[in-house]
């Protein structure tokens, strides 16, 4: 628990509780635990300068509680969101095309054209590849079928392509794209 001393912060909880305790009695909803309906009653007519002197008072003791396991969701749900931005612009550094970014990321092509702007000098990597040699891209179709082998069943990810693209630095995700797709049928 984390005891909440600026009065400006203890100002905007307790409104925040108001609010909460008004809304809550509109429902017919019970009082939060440890409170009394008279409690309650009380904090929902005080007066904005009375809530104000409340505020200011070192009692009552205004604190917060985080619950650890949603904080931990949320912890990993950000380092989450970090990985797909970092892998989504490290995709477009390197010559992705729209259709892969869509379809990998799920995001729309609007975004796409968004996130090209902000990394900018990705220009030059949006024309249609030119086509390895034939060893070349024979190598590049069996290494893919090597990533994907057993994972037939499974959605393709962005993880299996950036796993190519290590084997094959030189080309852009586009050209591996175009490789791997080369004989899919329209």
């Amino acid at each position: 628990m984390i005891v909440i001393r600026d009065q400006q912060l203890r100002l905007m909880v307790l409104a925040q509780l108001i609010r909460e305790l008004q809304r809550n009695g509109e429902e017919k909803v019970p009082p939060p635990e440890g409170f009394t309906e008279r409690q309650v009653e009380e904090l929902k007519s005080l007066s904005t300068a009375e809530l104000v002197k409340l505020s200011e008072m070192t009692e009552p003791r205004v604190a917060v509680q985080i619950d650890a396991g949603s904080l931990e969701h949320g912890l990993r749900q950000v380092d989450y969101l970090n990985k797909r931005s970092r892998q989504l612009e490290f995709f477009i550094r390197h010559g992705a095309t729209s259709n892969m970014l869509t379809k990998l990321f799920r995001i729309s092509s609007a975004d796409v054209t968004l996130k090209r702007r902000l990394f900018a000098g990705t220009s030059s990597n949006l024309r249609r590849p030119a086509m390895p040699p034939h060893a070349v891209r024979e190598a590049i179709q069996q290494r893919w079928f090597a990533i994907r082998k057993g994972k037939e069943r499974e959605p393709v990810r962005a993880e299996d392509y950036e796993e190519l693209h290590a084997d094959f630095p030189q080309h852009t995700f586009a050209t591996l794209w175009a490789v791997v797709h080369e004989f899919d049928e329209d």
